[in-house]
């Protein structure tokens, strides 16, 4: 083999590597990107049926409710914000009740 086609060989070896990691790169971005916007969903979801809810037991009544009721689109969001943002669930209730909350969505 002569010396230009293994430049051209080692070269093309080094342009897959980055390439490569130009797309782990993206698909993890990719992936960030989507575990915030389903936050971001959920959050809305969440906010928007608690919207005329003002007291923190009116709350939590509230969430049981949906549970006992079976409403998906609510205990789903609730389960969402558990597993990726607990903490987004302080512009409704303590910190003690974020706890209860992700306690029975399990």
């Amino acid at each position: 083999m002569n010396k230009l086609m293994s430049v051209f060989l080692v070269l093309l070896a080094l342009s897959g590597w980055i390439t490569g990691g130009i797309f782990m790169y993206g698909v993890k971005m990719n992936q960030e990107n989507v575990t915030k916007m389903a936050g971001e969903n959920a959050f809305n979801i969440i906010d928007q049926s608690l919207h005329h809810t003002h007291s923190e037991a009116a709350i939590l009544a509230k969430i049981k409710q949906w549970k006992q009721d079976g409403w998906t689109a609510q205990t789903g969001s609730i389960t969402t914000l558990c597993q990726n943002d607990p903490q987004r669930f302080s512009h409704w209730v303590t910190v003690k009740n974020i706890s209860k909350i992700c306690e029975q969505a399990q």
